[in-house]
Parts: structure tokens; sequence; C-alpha cells
């Protein structure tokens, strides 16, 4: 079969099927053009983190008719209900929603995104904007997300309690491609956190996810992500912000999945007097590849921009981590600065720290800082000096070089299942 004859194929089988799925005639034919950009798109290349040797072909068009079990999977990150909005989304469909109805008084939507393009048009229409289709997998995503959230935040209205998105694969073989929208007015302010979870006997799967958003003047957004993903899951994943004038934007980032994981995460600083930070931890064993980018582009004057990751490797575990900052011309009283540690527990784990800063204004302040090793032999030292055992000195040590990220995760269950990972992890 010809080339042609593939593509062709390849987009009919999306317009067919998301034209079934009840999808309007306008979004159908988004998915088909970027169906169709993403046969003639190159696989993204990541220095150290080789896609072409993973299974980027472990999906299917088609999504599960229905969801799995699910309940297992996701509730460690639910917890009580302490009355925060809540979406659960499970192969696709959404199994569980609580606490939804009491935001339409505040003019706030939390919706699913499938939900939300149907009923909200309007305000979806930055949809595809902050994260372009711009290489194969991100096109991949175009075409066939099948659920996420979509956030919107009007004017003025300053959310207390954060929103939380649960989304767990449990059936392999149709890929995993969540898109998440939000949109913060002008001197909103909103949390969001999304956790990412499959199950553990799963064969090769895809998973390409995206998170765009939208940042108003003076609005202040907080998202943070936790991932915990299987060792079959090859993970690319895609979060970015547009801020505009004063706006900020703070970013969390777990990343603890045994698998193949690629993160980019980061702000587009276009408004004078913008802010955002990233703050990633990521957790490896076993061979897990764990591949984290901060991207931090100022454009706006007197923008500022905080990176700051820790990595924690053991066993055969590798990590890279990237800290970019980008400061483009006339971005004066840009400042930038980034800092990257990482840890490593056995002599085969592996770690990279690559910090890069593409300066091209004078009236600027940017620095970085990086450091890769093992456990300092002085801070061992000093605890067993007082009674403790070597193990513990080494997990009192890990868990004291971690815990400022798992800090900032703004809710308690999320936190605590993040921490019992941890602690899996390090047993």
């Amino acid at each position: 079969m010809s080339v042609v004859q593939d593509v062709s194929t390849f987009a009919g089988s999306v317009r067919d099927c998301f034209t079934d799925a009840g999808d309007s005639q306008s979004l159908v034919q988004d998915r088909v053009d970027a169906a169709v950009r993403s046969e003639a798109l190159p696989v993204p290349k990541y220095e150290r983190s080789d896609l072409a040797r993973r299974n980027l072909a472990a999906y299917s068009v088609a999504g599960p008719e229905r969801a799995g079990d699910w309940r297992a999977l996701a509730e460690p990150f639910i917890g009580a209900d302490d009355g925060h909005p809540l979406l659960v989304i499970a192969d696709g469909h959404v199994v569980l929603t609580r606490g939804l109805e009491g935001l339409s008084g505040q003019g706030v939507v939390f919706t699913s995104l499938r939900g939300a393009v149907r009923e909200h048009a309007d305000l979806t229409r930055s949809l595809g904007t902050v994260v372009p289709s711009d290489d194969r997998l991100l096109a991949l995503n175009a075409a066939l997300w099948r659920d996420g959230a979509f956030v919107f935040v009007p004017k003025g209205v300053r959310m207390e309690r954060p929103l939380q998105l649960v989304h767990v694969t449990t059936t392999a073989g149709h890929g995993t491609f969540p898109r998440n929208l939000i949109v913060a007015e002008a001197d909103s302010q909103v949390t969001f956190l999304d956790a990412y979870a499959s199950a553990g006997d799963l064969p090769d799967e895809l998973c390409v996810a995206v998170t765009e958003v939208t940042v108003g003047r003076g609005a202040r957004v907080k998202a943070g992500t936790v991932q915990d993903f299987s060792r079959s899951v090859t993970s690319v994943a895609v979060r970015r912000a547009a801020v505009d004038a004063a706006g900020e934007m703070d970013w969390v980032t777990g990343e603890t999945g045994d698998g193949f994981g690629i993160v980019e995460f980061g702000s587009e600083l276009d408004g004078e007097g913008g802010r955002s930070s990233a703050h990633a931890i990521a957790i490896g064993t076993g061979r897990a590849h764990l591949d984290l980018t901060a991207r931090m582009v100022h454009a706006g004057r007197h923008t500022t921009s905080d990176i700051s990751a820790r990595g924690v490797m053991q066993d055969r575990a590798n990590a890279v981590y990237r800290g970019l900052t980008v400061i483009k011309k006339d971005a004066h009283d840009a400042n930038g600065s980034q800092t990257e540690k990482l840890l490593m527990l056995s002599p085969k784990s592996r770690a990279v720290a690559i910090p890069m800063l593409l300066i091209d204004e004078n009236d600027v302040k940017c620095g970085h800082a990086a450091s890769v090793g093992q456990i300092n032999p002085d801070q061992l030292f000093y605890l067993m000096s007082r009674g403790v055992s070597e193990r513990a000195a080494k997990r009192m040590i890990v868990w004291g070089f971690i815990d400022p990220v798992l800090a900032e995760l703004p809710i308690d269950a999320v936190r605590t299942a993040m921490e019992k990972v941890v602690e899996r992890k390090l047993a």
C-alpha cells in the first residue's frame, strides 16, 4: 500500500470513528487534518532519549467501548470527600464526578473536554493554540484525544478549592491520549491537579498527553501533575502555558513511572511582568527512563521564571533533566534562574543535567546551577554516628531532598499517594 493510501485510510478511520462518537463536524475535520499532518511530520527528537526504539504504534483509532475496573488505580489519588471538585476518567470515559454542580453559580466551568467542546464552543476556541501540532506525536494527540478536563474561570473569580482530574488506563492496545484545556481570565485564580496511572500488567502502550493553559492579565494558575505509569508504557507529555501581563503560572510535576517517560513543561511569558515557576521531582527504579525538560520563554519585559528539579535514581534507572531559559530580544529586565539536583542511590543508575540559557538581550539576570552525585558521605556519617542505621539514614536524606517539591502538591490525598509511591520505591 502506498503512503498516500495509508494516510487516506488513517484519516478515513479517524473521520468515521469520531463522527460516530458524536463530535461536531468542525471538530471531526480538525481531527482529520491532524491525522494527515501526523503522517507527514517527524517524530520528535530528544538528546539521550531515543523514541525511534519505542513502540509508537501501540494504539488504535477507536478507544475502549467501556471503562475497565478503574477503582483500585484511581482511589489512592482521590481520598476522602473534602469538598473539592473531582473528575475521574477511565479509558477515555467519564466514570465519576463530584462537586461540579456548585461551580456554575460563579460562572466556573469544570467538565470533560469532549462535553465542553459540544456545550461551550465559545470558551474552547483556544484549543490547539498554546500547544500546536508541530510534531508527529502532538498531531496524533490532536487527532485521537478521547477526553480530558476543561477548566474555565471567569474574570475576577478566585477559586479557593483545587480542581482535580484522575485519569487511569486499565485496558491495553488502544493508546492513551488525554488533553486538558485551562482558561483563566483576567484577575482570576485556580489550582488544578491531575494524576495519571495505569494497570501494572499491560503490554506495550503509548500515551501522548497535552495540557494547554491560558493565563489572563493578572490571573494566577497553579497546575500540579503526578504520573505513575507501569513499565510497559511509553509516555510523552507536553504541558505549556501562555501568560499575559502580570499573570502567574506555577507548575509542579511528580514523575514516578516505571516505563519510558518524556515530559516538557513550562510557560511563554508574553506579557509585561509575567511570572512562572516549574518544580519537578522524579523517582526512578528498575530500568525506568525519565526525561524532563522545563522550558521558560521570556518575551515580555520585567518577566521572571524559576526552574527547580530534583531526581532520585536507583537500580538501573536513568534520568535526563533539561532546564531551558530563553530570553528574547527586547525582554528587558527579565530574570530567569534554574537549579537541577540529581541524587543516585546505585552505582548502575545514571543521571545527567543539561542546563541551557539562550539569551538575546543584554539587560537581564539569568543563572543556573546543576549537581549530580551520590549521597553526601558526611551527612550519612553524621546520622549514623547518632545511632541511625545506614538504611534509615539514607531514607531520611532522600526524604529531606525531595520533600520541598512534594510539599507543593495542593491536595492532601495526592500528596499522600505520592508519598506512598516514593516509600514503595525506596523500599
